[in-house]
């Protein structure tokens, strides 16, 4: 595309009438974020080069934790509350040359874990930024624009019947131009808080180098 073809919209869009629940989107980000599919696959590899096949069961990595981990088999349910899940396999540590293996394996899950926790911050703050920003453009819409504009016309009506003065009505109407003037900037604000909420799919690229 070149220069010339480019364009810009004359208006901001219009606020969304809803917005994606943050359990739907965090899920739709994980599945898509590039940092989380490389730490899976460096774990991936790490089982193979230490010759791990055997899987006994699954661990959801955002559960790991000074404590230790959560574990489970993919059909049993996690922990009451916990809706996301980034599940790496564990395998069966019997043998002495596997036992050995488990160390170096587990160091991965936990880098693993690592950044599927800060995956999981980062569009957990992002999500509020962009709710809050959501709210505060909607109530300028749908409450503070109109009362402002009510509030002008009524004063308008009375002024037609030379019930209140020119500056009462000037004060209003400056009321009024300074309300949606502030409600633009209010959609602004959350557009761009959409636009960071969207960058939250794609992950931290130093993750995906291995950085």
């Amino acid at each position: 595309m070149s220069a010339n073809q480019l364009t810009l919209q004359s208006r901001l869009p219009d606020l969304p009438k809803t917005l994606t629940e943050p359990e739907q989107f965090t899920k739709q980000a994980f599945a898509e974020r590039l940092d989380l599919q490389a730490a899976r696959l460096r774990t991936e590899n790490m089982a193979k080069r230490l010759g791990l096949s055997k899987t006994t069961r699954f661990i959801n990595v955002l559960e790991i934790g000074p404590a230790r981990v959560l574990e489970g088999s993919r059909n049993d349910a996690y922990k009451k509350g916990v809706d996301i899940a980034f599940e790496l396999p564990l395998f069966d540590w019997g043998s002495a040359k596997v036992a050995r293996a488990e160390a170096s394996y587990m160091q991965s899950v936990n880098e693993a874990a690592y950044i599927a926790n800060n995956a999981q911050s980062e569009i957990r703050e992002a999500y509020g930024y962009y709710q809050t920003s959501y709210d505060i453009a909607k109530q300028y819409a749908d409450e503070i624009v109109p009362l402002r504009k009510k509030i002008l016309d009524e004063k308008l009506l009375r002024y037609n019947g030379m019930l209140v003065s020119p500056f009462e009505l000037f004060a209003d109407a400056r009321a009024q131009v300074s309300s949606v003037k502030t409600y633009i900037q209010k959609l602004n604000a959350f557009w761009l808080a959409d636009t960071e909420l969207q960058m939250t799919r794609i992950g931290n690229l130093h993750s995906v180098e291995g950085k």
